[in-house]
């Protein structure tokens, strides 16, 4: 709280004269409130309309002349109060000077900056010198990208006709071995005439097979074992050999003493299967064992597969087909 040097009115916020320290309120001192706060650092060196016209002093001298020669206690107050407004005065020189080096220290960071900005300048043009090379070189990357994609989609297609080309060969090859029957378990004697051995074996199955019907006949090692040979049979047509095939499976026990020979063991007559087919058809023996199919056979060289009387057959021709086995 203040009284209003001007209206002698108290009021609770208002300003100071820098000059002779009456303080006024916003009104009597000429100036908004918001315009005295955006002032800022120049509130400092702010003066009343009196002391900018001159028409006041800062020390206010009293009005009434002294009686000479006598100082009284109005003088007394007086001066002391003209030292406190000049104490008052002299205190605010260290913020001054304060405020002063301040901007000096500003400007020599202003300078420091200007100095620097050069440099500055060319660190920017650096970088962006490396975001147009960077950039450059991801539209290469983006680009050798979609070749790329380009080369692994024209491998996928090679791929693709690449299996349709080994499948094709692969049914050649079985197609081959439609009229062949594939003879194991006999074992090889050094004085053994095929024809002789066939026609025994014709003989327990009751199908007879003349010796004139058979393209070729011979031993055939094996990859997993080069003493165990079986023994191919290629027949004039498929019929002579289905038939053959037939009759020997109806025969359950087939044995090497049944053709003459000493020793034990079962002899068995089968479709002749490429090595692939042969490989297939023991996964699919496996598979279906586990997943509990009852039946697993060979017919014309395909591999059949039926889980029970009343479920349809299936076709194993590939190793993508062992999946239906489930």
């Amino acid at each position: 709280m203040f009284v209003c040097h001007r209206c002698d009115i108290e009021a609770r916020d208002g300003v100071q004269c820098t000059l002779c320290l009456n303080w006024y309120d916003f009104p009597c001192a000429g100036i908004t409130e918001a315009g005295y706060r955006k002032l800022g650092d120049r509130k400092a060196t702010w003066k009343c309309s009196a002391c900018k016209t001159g028409l006041a002093s800062p020390l206010n001298p009293p009005t009434s002349k002294p009686t000479a020669g006598k100082v009284t206690q109005v003088d007394l107050d007086n001066i002391f109060q003209e030292l406190k407004k000049l104490t008052d005065q002299v205190s605010a020189l260290p913020q001054l000077v304060e405020n002063v080096r301040s901007i000096q220290i500003d400007i020599s960071e202003l300078k420091t900056l200007k100095d620097e900005m050069p440099d500055f300048k060319k660190s920017l043009d650096h970088v962006h010198a490396t975001v147009d090379e960077l950039t450059d070189k991801l539209t290469d990357v983006e680009q050798e990208i979609q070749s790329l994609q380009k080369t692994k989609e024209d491998i996928t297609r090679l791929q693709q006709r690449l299996e349709k080309i080994e499948t094709t060969l692969h049914e050649n090859d079985q197609r081959l071995r439609l009229n062949n029957v594939e003879i194991k378990g006999v074992p090889v004697t050094s004085s053994e005439n095929l024809f002789t051995i066939v026609s025994k074996i014709c003989t327990k199955v009751n199908c007879e097979v003349r010796q004139e019907q058979i393209n070729y006949i011979a031993r055939v090692p094996q990859r997993n074992s080069k003493d165990n040979k079986n023994i191919i049979m290629s027949l004039h047509n498929r019929y002579l050999r289905d038939d053959f095939i037939a009759a020997a499976k109806k025969c359950k026990n087939l044995t090497i003493t049944d053709i003459g020979l000493n020793g034990s063991g079962n002899i068995y007559v089968n479709d002749h299967l490429t090595f692939e087919n042969k490989q297939l058809l023991n996964k699919a023996k496996l598979l279906a064992k586990e997943k509990n199919f009852s039946y697993i056979w060979v017919k014309n060289c395909k591999i059949l597969v039926k889980k029970n009387t009343t479920s349809p057959t299936l076709v194993i021709k590939s190793e993508s087909d062992l999946k239906r086995i489930s």
